[in-house]
């Protein structure tokens, strides 16, 4: 009887071993880029502008999370931004920041995760207004002199405010709450909800013109391009819909792509440049959709979690993994070119200004993180800052414009005037 019972728990435990290889087991990267459609002639950074003309004395908006529509955070146009840089302001402090500000018109308007919205001149720092609202953990858009962001309280809400003045012209209570950073694209705003919901709403009066139901929570940032929405779900489902309407183009399950039955989840932002769409995953790999059909192109495996929403600029991808790797990948074929190790451990997302790609870290315990300028051809270190978190930079007027734990500061180039 003890023998019988002995084979039975050895049985369990062989059981449960084959269950856990068979939910865990390493899956090999996909390797269909060099086959699939690829256009490296196309611009990466499109549809930047605000719709309004802006003063050339100002310089480019940077009017959206990621720059532009497509969420590229491809600013390698921008070369005469570089460092080394001197302080020009630090700002007092706004709340705990997860998102750099945006920028049009020598204004910055940043949001923070105490509630605060602030219009802060980029020049001098000075505050132009502030508001109080529920926690705001996204980045500001800015559309046709209005400001639109959405609160983290419950059930959470989108907000439109003036630019000038920070006056509320329409709030639309939604029925979760929200962590996607606005679009506005012909008049839409795009959003995705905690609830599983992608809204587009209009962008005058805050109607919502249609929802699309996802397989899970939708906590990245909606990009767009060529008249298609983009996002992935915590569902680990990416997805392609049409902008006007929220018809569904094509739908993508990532299961078992991570390790044996395993899907991870989509909080990373897609960006869309070459026809393809990139996208990071918990699963810990940087996926190469087509942009018009949806079939996985590449995967590349990182060490940890890859939660940083991936940056795009002259044929390379620059993904960031959880254990503080940086790598950067070909945007056709997902083959490796360098990965440097950062410090400490990361959740930051990386942003390509001139030709460097900009990195934060989370710092060690108790203590502010870094921002990391590394050479986009060798990854090598150049430049760090002592103040970081999350999502790091931004350009305004020709000066680099970051994001701390808890303050902005204004960089100027000391090779400037």
């Amino acid at each position: 009887m003890l023998l019988g019972a002995l084979v039975a728990v050895l049985l369990v435990v062989a059981g449960a071993g084959v269950a856990w290889w068979a939910v865990h087991r390493p899956v090999a990267d996909i390797h269909n880029g060099a086959s699939l459609p690829f256009t490296l002639s196309e611009p990466t950074t499109t549809d930047i502008g605000t719709t309004t003309p802006t003063n050339p004395a100002y310089g480019p908006p940077w009017p959206f999370y990621g720059r532009d529509r497509a969420r590229t955070r491809d600013a390698s146009d921008i070369t005469d931004v570089h460092p080394p840089y001197r302080t020009v302001w630090k700002s007092r402090s706004l709340g705990f920041l997860e998102f750099p500000p945006s920028y049009a018109d020598g204004v910055l308007y940043e949001g923070s995760d105490a509630g605060t919205v602030a219009a802060l001149d980029a020049k001098t720092g000075d505050i132009i207004w502030r508001r109080h609202f529920g926690p705001v953990a996204n980045q500001p858009a800015i559309w046709e002199g209005k400001v639109y962001f959405a609160t983290f309280d419950k059930p959470g809400s989108i907000y439109a405010v003036g630019a000038k003045g920070g006056r509320t012209l329409w709030r639309t209570q939604l029925t979760a709450q929200v962590e996607s950073s606005m679009v506005v694209s012909d008049g839409l705003v795009f959003t995705g909800g905690l609830d599983g919901i992608v809204r587009a709403l209009n962008a005058e009066t805050g109607r919502v013109v249609w929802k699309f139901q996802a397989s899970g929570a939708v906590k990245d940032s909606i990009a767009i391009s060529q008249g298609r929405a983009y996002f992935g779900s915590y569902g680990g489902v990416m997805y392609s819909v049409r902008a006007t309407d929220g018809k569904l183009i094509w739908s993508t399950a990532t299961h078992g792509l991570s390790g044996g039955l395993r899907s991870g989840t989509f909080y990373a932002t897609p960006a869309v440049a070459y026809g393809r769409v990139y996208i990071s995953n918990t699963d810990g790999k940087v996926y190469s959709f087509v942009a018009s059909t949806g079939q996985i192109a590449w995967t590349s495996t990182l060490p940890d979690w890859a939660y940083g929403s991936p940056g795009i600029a002259d044929g390379r991808v620059f993904g960031t993994s959880y254990d503080g790797s940086v790598a950067a990948m070909n945007a056709r074929t997902g083959a490796r070119i360098w990965t440097r190790k950062l410090p400490y451990r990361t959740l930051g997302s990386s942003t390509i200004v001139g030709n460097l790609v900009y990195v934060s870290d989370l710092g060690a315990k108790g203590r502010h993180g870094h921002v990391y300028a590394m050479d986009v051809a060798t990854g090598q270190i150049v430049w760090r800052f002592p103040d970081g978190k999350y999502h790091s930079v931004i350009v305004a007027n020709g000066h680099l414009i970051l994001a701390g734990v808890t303050n902005l500061y204004n960089l100027r180039p000391r090779t400037s005037g």
